[in-house]
């Protein structure tokens, strides 16, 4: 028996150095061009999950995209694909094959280590980010009779998708408010009608404004966006929401057929954040999303222009996230931009000028006083990574 086990150890060993031979002549071979191709193609593509096809999520993917391609030769080929939104996002980064990128909501990982701690106990280990991006603003939509939340109490509420930000966003804000409804799951378009036939109180986005399907409501319709702030809640509630969300208002520039000229609805708005696993250095999978890195914080400014959506103007690439880490490539990148001020640096510094308040109302800076403020911005970002 003894004599046996020796005899398929070293059997298995000569099979096994046999297996590692070929592999190094596999390798020591010259590859056809089209093995070469392929090789080269994939490895500057990444991908990217989104949302909904008419959302935010993938016109940001989309963008990066137009932006960063390069089909004339082998370089960054970014492809955005359809999702179910910020909550499933997450469930794919983390298991889901080919899975590089995904948008999701800041909220989401203490959603989900809330949900099961014994799954996604260690959640902010496994998952980084990039960048934070915009923020989505939450929006309700109900007929105009329904002046405030509390009239929902027990009615039936679309909450768009399950595991999307809307459903989480949703469901921790009327947790917080203490309002429970009837949760039911469809796209916008078909509950907008039963909305304006009553067949549903109303249906809710949290999304980048203006969402494209509310933006086209007409006043005729008998809809509106229902208030959420501080005159249509209670002091505690709106103090509760605050605890995680950012007071935010939706002006008549973005739904101007519903919001009158010189009025604005308050709300609350969530933080979308670009996502990644927490690869290794040494893997692949980490080194094709530090070249995407390198590539879209290098073309930032080209996002900045039209016809890129306006929210890219929200961005600010050092933002920092409480209980989040930044993907290590990101955070050298930064770290090196930061020592090393790069024409990129001093034109999205140039920008911030131009939209600043000061700027807005008339005030200049000379060539001095512009140095010396962004030396102390460049300061100001590296301490504020530290």
């Amino acid at each position: 028996m003894k004599h046996r086990i020796l005899f398929l150890f070293f059997s298995f060993a000569l099979l096994a150095a046999a297996a590692g031979w070929d592999h190094a002549a596999a390798q020591q071979r010259q590859l056809t061009p089209y093995e070469q191709q392929r090789i080269e193609r994939n490895r500057g593509a990444v991908t990217i999950i989104g949302g909904g096809i008419n959302g935010t999520y993938i016109r940001y993917a989309t963008d990066l995209a137009n932006v960063l391609d390069d089909l004339e030769g082998n370089g960054m080929r970014v492809l955005p694909l359809i999702g179910h939104g910020g909550g499933q996002n997450v469930l794919d980064i983390l298991f889901l094959r080919g899975i590089d990128m995904g948008l999701t909501q800041q909220d989401h990982l203490a959603f989900f280590k809330a949900l099961n701690p014994k799954l996604y106990g260690d959640i902010e280990k496994r998952i980084r980010y990039i960048t934070k991006l915009y923020n989505s603003e939450y929006h309700l939509i109900a007929r105009t009779d329904i002046k405030k939340f509390e009239q929902l109490r027990g009615k039936k509420v679309n909450f768009w998708r399950p595991w999307s930000a809307t459903d989480i966003g949703s469901k921790t804000i009327f947790r917080l408010l203490d309002i429970d409804v009837e949760t039911i799951y469809m796209d916008t378009a078909a509950a907008l009608e039963k909305v304006k036939s009553g067949e549903v109180a109303a249906t809710v986005l949290l999304a980048g404004a203006p969402v494209s399907g509310y933006a086209k409501l007409k006043p005729e319709e008998g809809l509106h966006i229902v208030p959420l702030g501080p005159d249509s809640l209670t002091k505690e509630q709106y103090a509760k929401l605050l605890e995680i969300y950012l007071p935010t208002r939706l002006t008549h520039k973005q739904y101007p057929n519903i919001i009158a000229e010189g009025q604005e609805v308050p709300s609350v708005a969530s933080g979308v954040v670009l996502a990644v696993y927490n690869w290794s250095p040494q893997n692949e999978r980490y080194k094709k999303v530090a070249r995407f890195v390198d590539a879209f914080f290098s073309s930032f400014d080209k996002l900045l222009k039209p016809p890129r959506h306006p929210k890219w103007k929200e961005v600010n690439l050092a933002a920092t996230l409480p209980g989040w880490t930044r993907f290590k490539a990101a955070e050298e990148w930064l770290a090196q931009a930061s020592a090393n001020p790069t024409p990129n640096n001093r034109q999205a510094f140039n920008a911030f000028l131009q939209r600043s308040g000061a700027a807005a109302n008339g005030k200049t800076y000379s060539d001095t006083q512009k140095d010396k403020l962004f030396k102390e911005f460049m300061e100001w970002s590296r301490t504020r990574r530290q």
